[in-house]
């Protein structure tokens, strides 16, 4: 058993920047293959996951993004409950559990849709001789798009406005993927592993290659580039295959008698609001691990345009006030925007001390979003208090690291404290 004073010292001897940490450089963590903003590195919930918990305990992320923390909880054997706001995030994390969990039972099943794919993947022929056009001018950008073009987007579903984000041979690769390996794959887990890598190629396949916020603003591009998209769903089904067979390895590796699709079975992936967990029973936790919102920092829900144009969300529009501490909020009333913030990070904090059993430990990593919303406040310190004072938490660590801009994409945030409670 660990004391806290072990504990402390452990976490004191750790150079928590992870600076020579880049998802780059691991192709085969699986983690690395979606685009999403705002991820701490795996080697936070790695280490944290690993010291702070046992085999078989549960880890609850009530901020889960697209499901750093539960992959990282299965790789070290324990259960784990994610949650999240953000349909986009939710559909994520559950298509990388489903990859991992296809290759575990048959271990040639994603190599078998490549093959399949490969086989009946019909390449259009290039219909525009530009590799690159005019993007600002609706003119323009009509004027390279064949008629049948907007029937096809009516009759798949997709937002006609993908003809301003996608040159249109790279669409036109896109709209062919769409058709022939989602719409006529009925096999649903198959179908999920297929919109997993076709959700990953949006963002390297649009013209828009300004920092993410130009997409999360409905930035369009100035000009339209022709990428192939053909070439990119491979890559990324191949690397979906390749990282699924690498955690299953490790997994094996490192839990001799583990169970990892009896693991995943027994977890939880929930879309839901992280201020109400009611699906949560009391005292059921063993370690709650998450980074909220840094206030006025983020629009997750609108970062995620481009997928919802060929999945369209009919309350797109109205999340991201629903969101906490959203980026849409950075021109309101400050007093009001981080009373709100404090109130419903207070219900966040109301629930996590429900849900978490006694003497386990809760890990906040937050950063102090930068702006005139927040330049009055120290939400940090005050969130901290909050915890400590209202909830009757322990801090027993407390520190902060510088974060590389390449690995987690947090717009205006230089450093996040990475602070570690215990319940009484």
């Amino acid at each position: 058993m660990k004391t806290i004073e072990n504990l402390i010292q452990t976490l004191n001897q750790v150079n928590w920047d992870f600076s020579d940490y880049n998802s780059a450089k691991y192709p085969l963590d699986i983690n690395s293959i979606p685009w999403y903003p705002a991820t701490f590195p795996t080697p936070i919930p790695k280490f944290l996951i690993g010291l702070l918990s046992e085999v078989g305990d549960i880890v609850l992320d009530p901020f889960g993004g697209k499901g750093t923390t539960a992959v990282e909880a299965i790789k070290l054997n324990r259960r784990f409950y994610y949650n999240d706001l953000n349909p986009f995030a939710v559909d994520i994390t559950k298509a990388i559990l489903q990859a991992i969990k296809s290759c575990n039972l048959e271990r040639a099943a994603i190599e078998q849709i490549i093959n399949s794919d490969k086989k009946t993947c019909v390449c259009s022929p290039r219909t525009c001789i530009e590799n690159e056009y005019e993007g600002k001018e609706e003119e323009k950008v009509m004027a390279n798009c064949p008629e049948y073009i907007f029937n096809d987007l009516k009759d798949l579903g997709i937002d006609k406005d993908v003809v301003f984000w996608y040159h249109i041979d790279t669409l036109i690769e896109l709209i062919s993927l769409f058709k022939q390996m989602l719409r006529e794959n009925s096999d649903s887990d198959g179908c999920m592993i297929r919109k997993f890598a076709f959700v990953s190629i949006l963002k390297q396949m649009c013209s828009q290659r300004g920092h993410f916020t130009y997409v999360t603003d409905n930035c369009r591009p100035k000009k339209l580039v022709y990428y192939n998209a053909i070439s990119a769903y491979f890559s990324i089904l191949e690397r979906i295959n390749l990282s699924s067979l690498d955690l299953i390895k490790q997994f094996s590796t490192i839990n001799e008698t583990g169970d990892l699709t009896s693991l995943i079975a027994d977890s939880v992936i929930q879309s839901g609001d992280a201020r109400r967990l009611s699906y949560v029973n009391d005292n059921s936790i063993d370690f709650v691990l998450t980074s909220p919102p840094y206030l006025c920092a983020q629009d997750y829900v609108k970062t995620m345009r481009l997928t919802n144009l060929f999945f369209p969300d009919k309350i797109f529009g109205e999340r991201a006030p629903n969101e906490i501490g959203s980026r849409s909020k950075r021109h309101s009333n400050a007093e009001v925007v981080v009373t709100n913030f404090y109130s419903d990070m207070d219900k966040v904090f109301s629930e996590i001390e429900r849900v978490l059993k006694p003497e386990k430990y809760f890990c906040l990593i937050i950063g102090q979003g930068k702006g005139k919303i927040t330049e009055s406040y120290d939400t940090i310190d005050d969130l901290t208090k909050l915890v400590i004072n209202k909830y009757g938490f322990s801090k027993i660590f407390y520190t902060e690291r510088k974060i590389g801009y390449k690995t987690v994409r947090v717009g205006g945030v230089d450093n996040e404290t990475v602070i570690v409670f215990r319940k009484n």
